[in-house]
């Protein structure tokens, strides 16, 4: 499947950070056993990589600027909040950060209209995604309900999720690249389809999700019936 233009903009931004003398130090995840910093995983609750970055943009897990701009910040922001401001890391990540917010704050209009149009069909009509949830983070207070799920609630869940069209299906990646990117894998046979494990989501992102397919899907029905 070829790339959005929205994608390539991105695409081409990551390719200057991973291009510079720095940009193999954040080239790949954070090994702490290799670097003996065995309280890395303590202090940096979601590591962040430029690597990652590049695969979750080519897999379509990372589904808007927003999200490809939060992940790229955050690969410096961790390396900032490990190191201390002398130390070589710490220097090298915020030259990086000044240098990626050099290339993406000219054109982050124009790649978020791109974006825009093409959650709206490529026309310059209103989205057909949920109010309040495109290219925009979830509050935490939005998760207070984390009773367990059953198994018949979650296999209900999953089967209404397959039901979604694409672009609110893609609302439900956000969600959970937000709240666990880590869950989201490609299935090997197609790098363009995620697979998501239901049974590795935490109860209160199932309750919200659940309720988000639900409206969504009540909301299809009523647009059709």
């Amino acid at each position: 499947m070829s790339k959005a233009e929205w994608q390539r903009k991105c695409a081409s931004v990551l390719k200057v950070l991973k291009a510079h003398k720095h940009g193999w130090v954040f080239g790949e995840p954070v090994d702490a056993v290799k670097l003996q910093i065995p309280d890395y995983h303590e202090i940096i609750k979601r590591p962040m990589d430029l690597g990652t970055v590049k695969e979750n943009l080519d897999n379509g897990t990372i589904t808007s600027p927003e999200m490809f701009k939060d992940d790229v910040l955050l690969t410096f922001q961790n390396a900032m909040t490990y190191n201390p401001s002398h130390h070589d890391v710490h220097i090298m990540a915020k030259t990086l950060k000044e240098l990626f917010m050099s290339k993406w704050e000219p054109i982050e209009s124009s790649v978020m209209e791109k974006w825009r149009m093409e959650q709206a069909g490529g026309g310059g009509g209103a989205s057909s995604a949920p109010e309040g949830h495109v290219g925009k983070r979830v509050l935490d207070s939005e998760f207070s309900d984390d009773r367990p799920m059953s198994y018949d609630e979650k296999r209900e869940l999953s089967a209404n999720m397959n039901k979604l069209p694409g672009k609110k299906l893609g609302n439900v990646v956000q969600i959970i690249h937000d709240r666990n990117h880590r869950i989201l894998q490609p299935t090997g046979e197609d790098p363009d389809e995620i697979e998501i494990d239901i049974d590795k989501i935490d109860d209160a992102t199932l309750r919200f999700l659940d309720k988000f397919v639900k409206d969504a899907l009540a909301k299809k029905k009523k647009k059709t019936g």
